[in-house]
C-alpha cells in the first residue's frame, strides 16, 4: 500500500471511514507525547541509576535512548504503511493477520488499562501527604473523573491543557538548571564530566541501569494512537515519534546532568538516600521556598498530565480493537466532535476501581505495566520484518531487518531481567490472550462458514 497518500484515503484503503476528527497539528503531537513520557522522569529513579550504573547517569539515558530509538524507527514505519488508532494491535493486524492481532491488543492492554490506575494511584498518594485526614479513594475518584472530563471535550481542549501542564514542568526543571548554573557561577558546585564518564566505568552496570531508564522512554504507542487525528497522519506521527526520542534524550540528559555535579555520587545509602536522591540535588543548591514547588509538581502536575494522555491512549485502543469488533462493537461509538465517548467513560470506570482495589501495590502495577509495553513492542518489529522484508520484499536491511532484529533482542533481554511474579502473570496474561484469540478465531471460522451455507 502506498504510503504518500493523503491520510484519510489510506484509512480508507484499510477498510475504515474516518470517524476521528482529524485536527492535531505536529506541535501538538509532541505536547501530546512529552506529557505522556513525562519530562521529570529521571526525578524518581536518578539515584536507583547512579548506583547500578556507578555514577555515570547521564551515559545511562543517552544509551537507553538509542536502545529505545530501535523500537521509534520500527513505530515509523508501521505508521507510515497502517495509520490507525489502535497503534500496535492495528500494526500486527494488518501485517501478521487477525489473531496475532488480537495477542498484540491483549498484551498492550495490560499496559493501558492499568496505566490509568497506577498514575491514579501515584497522584493520590501524593495528595495524602499534604491532606492525610482524606482518604486516597477520594482523590482516586476526582482524579479519574477529572481526566474523563477533559477527555470527552475533544483532543484540542486536553492539548490546551497538557500544553499549561508541560509548561509548568518545564518551567520548574529550567528553574533548578538555573540555580545548577549560579551554583557553578559561585564556586559552590564545581564542574566535572564525571555524570557522564568516570574511569572504571563498568559496562556491564550501565547495561543493568539501562534496563530501568528505558522506561522513561516508553510511550511511543500512546502518540500513535492518534494517527486517525494527527493532521498529518501516519507521516506526522512517525516524524514525532523519532523527534519525542532525541527532545527526551537531551531533556533527560540535562537533567541528570546537574544533578549528578551537585551530587558527584558513584553510590547513595539504600533507602531514603536513594529514593530521594535529586530531591537532595534541588535542596543543596535552590531556596528553601522552591523545594515543596518541585515536588508538588513532579509528584502532582506531572502525574496527573501523563494521567489524561494515558486515558485518552487507552480509550482510542479500545476504540480500534471495537471498530474490528475483537472488543464490544457498542465501544467504538463517537459523538459529533469525533471523540470516543463510551470507550472514555468505560475507561474511567475501569481505572476508579481499579485505583481504589489496588492502591496498595503500586510496585506490582508498575511492572505489569513494564511487561505489557515491552511485549507487544516485541510484536511490532517482528510486524516490520514481516511488512517489509516478507511483503514488499524490501532492501533495506538496516532499517527493516538489522533495526528490528536488535530492538526485539534489546526488549528480550529486559523483559528476562523483570522479577519473577511479574514473569508469572505477564505470561499468564500473555496464555489467557491466546487462548481467547483461538476462541474468537473458531467463532469467527464458524460464523463465516454458517454464512456462507
Amino acid at each position: 500500500m502506498s504510503t504518500t497518500l493523503a491520510p484519510d484515503s489510506q484509512l480508507k484503503d484499510l477498510g475504515y471511514q474516518p470517524s476521528l476528527n482529524r485536527q492535531l497539528p505536529f506541535g501538538s503531537l509532541l505536547v501530546y507525547g512529552l506529557l505522556f513520557f513525562v519530562p521529570m522522569a529521571p526525578v524518581a529513579v536518578f539515584g536507583l541509576v547512579v548506583n547500578r550504573s556507578g555514577g555515570v547517569p547521564v551515559l545511562v539515558y543517552l544509551v537507553a535512548a538509542a536502545v529505545m530509538g530501535l523500537s521509534a524507527i520500527s513505530y515509523r514505519e508501521m505508521a507510515l504503511r497502517f495509520p490507525v488508532a489502535g497503534s500496535v494491535y492495528g500494526y500486527t493486524r494488518f501485517s501478521l493477520g487477525r489473531t496475532p492481532g488480537f495477542i498484540a491488543g491483549w498484551l498492550i492492554l495490560l499496559d493501558y488499562i492499568l496505566m490509568p490506575a497506577l498514575l491514579t494511584v501515584l497522584s493520590a498518594v501524593a495528595l495524602a501527604h499534604i491532606w492525610p485526614s482524606v482518604p486516597m479513594g477520594i482523590f482516586s475518584l476526582v482524579f479519574v473523573f477529572a481526566s474523563m472530563a477533559l477527555n470527552l471535550q475533544g483532543m484540542t481542549v486536553t492539548t490546551r491543557v497538557g500544553i499549561v501542564l508541560l509548561t509548568i514542568q518545564l518551567a520548574t526543571i529550567a528553574f533548578f538548571l538555573v540555580c545548577v548554573g549560579l551554583g557553578l557561577a559561585g564556586g559552590g558546585v564545581v564542574w566535572s564530566w564525571h555524570a557522564l564518564w568516570r574511569s572504571g566505568t563498568s559496562w556491564t552496570s550501565v547495561a543493568s541501569a539501562v534496563s530501568i531508564a528505558a522506561l522513561s522512554y516508553l510511550g511511543f504507542d500512546a502518540v500513535a494512537t492518534l494517527n486517525e487525528e494527527a493532521r498529518g497522519g501516519g507521516r506526522a506521527v512517525g516524524i514525532a515519534t523519532l523527534s519525542l526520542v532525541g527532545l527526551l534524550a537531551v531533556l533527560f540528559g540535562i537533567q541528570v546532568m546537574a544533578a549528578g555535579l551537585v551530587s558527584d555520587a558513584t553510590h547513595f545509602a539504600p533507602g531514603g538516600a536513594t529514593d530521594r536522591a535529586f530531591y537532595h540535588a534541588v535542596d543543596t543548591v535552590c531556596p528553601a521556598w522552591f523545594i515543596p514547588v518541585f515536588t508538588v509538581v513532579n509528584a502532582f502536575v506531572a502525574i496527573f498530565a501523563c494521567l489524561v494522555v494515558a486515558h485518552s491512549s487507552t480509550a482510542r485502543l479500545i476504540f480500534a480493537m471495537a471498530r474490528d469488533k475483537v472488543m464490544p462493537p457498542a465501544l467504538s461509538r463517537t459523538n459529533s466532535k469525533g471523540v470516543p465517548w463510551v470507550a472514555i467513560i468505560v475507561v474511567a470506570t475501569v481505572t476508579a476501581i481499579l485505583a481504589i482495589t489496588f492502591d496498595s501495590h503500586v510496585e506490582t502495577m508498575t511492572t505489569l505495566v513494564t511487561f505489557g509495553a515491552l511485549s507487544s513492542y516485541v510484536l511490532l518489529h517482528a510486524d516490520v520484518i514481516v511488512q517489509c522484508i516478507v511483503k514488499e520484499r524490501s532492501h533495506n536491511w538496516v532499517r527493516h531487518l538489522i533495526v528490528p532484529i536488535l530492538g526485539a533482542l534489546t526488549l528480550l533481554v529486559a523483559l528476562a531481567k523483570t522479577e519473577e511474579m511479574t514473569r508469572i502473570v505477564g505470561l499468564g496474561w500473555l496464555a489467557a490472550g491466546i487462548i481467547g484469540a483461538v476462541i474468537a478465531r473458531v467463532r469467527h471460522s464458524h460464523h463465516v462458514g454458517t454464512g456462507a451455507s
